[in-house]
């Protein structure tokens, strides 16, 4: 496959038996996913990488796309089997090694990632010849690998909001602030997700929070229904949802699919984005996509299948049901809201044994069906 040569500095840390050494440099994403493995928990039974997240991957390649200032200095962790006379001293310096090695067709790589696979993956969509920093431990075995990738796994904590913003205040406010958000990371608290869904391009809701940054024409969806809907998301407690990337792009994706297949009622004037409308809606996608992967039949953090089956749900739905004229006019209430998501449940039934949407749905008065027709 190819003859691999880096610079590299050669450490050790613990002077003792069986204590690993490290080799630090730098390489392509291009040549590291060359010479190293992915081996993910669901493909090999003890393997050390946990399953790859869509969503982590886009990330990675949104944040490097957002602004040409943006890097990840972070490391990737990988161990590399190899004979000893890989790695050679240059004379004159304590440290400085050269590690050299060539990789064939058909045999096992000698590289096997510990951590990073998903900045790895993401760079590469963003340009394979992107530069990563690399820390390599050489001659690890079985169980120093597992030891290794445990530690790491387990030990890591985000930085607080506080920390970051006490940081900020030695830095000009606007400009860091900008560079931040190409990162999902808010100087202030209260903005959060809906600062992010009102600015994010991929956004279905761009533009149109109902707040004093936006024209007032813009505004149609109100802050309190995003803060609900993210709740709604994180209360099933759903592991993949505590990386806010894999959330955003799962309420990004239920609600742009919905966006492209009913043009007609992504307006001020329906009832889908009022804010009960958006929690409601939210709620009942969530509710049914969690069943399926609960039942393992979903990867949810593949932005790809979420979509699909949003597809799917959305074919026993219809938009009439936001544009009618319910029996009430205010159904912001606990009692309120779970009438509205029990009348989707009812419609996806009605819809998929061929009768009438609306029959057996409490909050549409019988008056006001008048010339609809049996499932439209």
């Amino acid at each position: 496959m190819g003859h691999f040569r880096y610079e590299c500095l050669r450490v050790v840390q613990q002077h003792s038996e069986g204590a690993p050494t490290f080799c630090i440099f730098h390489a392509p994403v291009s040549d590291v996913l060359l010479w190293s493995d992915i081996r993910r928990l669901e493909d090999e039974p003890g393997a050390p990488q946990r399953r790859m997240s869509p969503a982590k991957v886009k990330a990675i390649e949104r944040f490097l796309e957002k602004d040409p200032r943006n890097t990840i200095p972070t490391s990737v962790i990988l161990t590399l089997d190899l004979p000893p006379n890989s790695v050679t001293a240059v004379q004159g310096f304590d440290s400085v090694s050269i590690i050299e090695f060539e990789t064939a067709e058909g045999v096992q790589k000698p590289g096997l990632i510990i951590d990073g696979q998903h900045r790895l993956l993401g760079m590469n969509q963003f340009s394979p010849e992107l530069n990563v920093n690399v820390v390599a431990v050489l001659g690890a075995d079985d169980a120093e690998k597992a030891f290794q990738f445990l530690v790491i796994n387990n030990k890591a904590s985000k930085v607080s909001l506080d920390h970051i913003r006490a940081l900020a205040l030695h830095y000009e406010d606007e400009a860091l602030k900008t560079r931040l958000t190409t990162a999902r990371l808010a100087l202030n608290p209260n903005v959060g997700f809906v600062g992010l869904v009102n600015d994010e391009d991929d956004s279905p809701f761009r533009g149109m929070i109902s707040w004093p940054l936006t024209p007032e024409a813009q505004r149609v969806v109100v802050p309190a229904a995003i803060e609900a809907s993210i709740g709604v998301i994180q209360q099933t407690k759903v592991r993949e949802f505590d990386s806010d990337d894999v959330l955003l792009e799962f309420f990004y994706t239920i609600w742009r699919r919905i966006k492209h297949a009913w043009p007609q009622v992504w307006n001020s004037t329906s009832k889908l984005l009022s804010k009960v409308g958006v929690i409601c809606m939210t709620q009942y996608m969530t509710d049914v996509l969690i069943s399926s992967y609960d039942l393992e039949l979903l990867d949810i953090s593949d932005p790809e299948s979420v979509g699909k089956k949003v597809d799917l749900i959305l074919s026993n739905q219809v938009p009439q049901f936001w544009t009618i004229q319910w029996t009430s006019t205010s159904y912001d209430t606990k009692v309120g809201r779970s009438m509205i998501v029990s009348s989707l449940v009812q419609i996806a039934r009605n819809t998929r044994t061929g009768v009438a949407w609306h029959e057996d749905i409490a909050l549409i008065d019988p008056a006001n069906l008048e010339g609809l027709e049996a499932g439209g």
